[in-house]
């Protein structure tokens, strides 16, 4: 393959790639895993299993200590928080409406998801 002919083919997949859109990208990041990804997968986790009616989806963020902190409401305008302290980052705990309901090993909340899943 000549020079010129390689040069081509990268601006095609560039352009290509380019083509695809940012939101596909925004679709596949959360796949990647990182530890806030764990946290909102083990807060939605606990929120299923409680039969929690959410309004808005737990968002999460990384604080400048290094907890990790989730935040949305149920259908009845109570707050949700899930919180995964920086010095344990293996436990989690979620209250609803300032309501304790769970606090516990973060990995156990995502290894029973995956064992309830049919």
């Amino acid at each position: 393959m000549t020079v010129r002919r390689r040069a081509g083919l990268s601006v095609v997949v560039l352009l290509a790639l380019a083509a695809t859109g940012c939101s596909q990208v925004a679709a596949i990041a959360p796949v990647g895993g990182g530890r806030e990804a764990e946290a909102r997968f083990g807060v939605d986790d606990v929120l299923i299993a409680e039969h929690v009616d959410v309004l808005t989806a737990p968002v999460c963020e990384t604080d400048p200590q290094g907890a990790i902190r989730c935040a949305g409401t149920t259908t009845e305008d109570a707050e949700i928080v899930g919180v995964v302290p920086p010095g344990d980052p293996a436990q989690l705990s979620v209250t609803v409406g300032g309501e304790t309901v769970y606090s516990g090993s973060l990995q156990s909340v995502l290894d029973d998801a995956v064992r309830a899943t049919p």
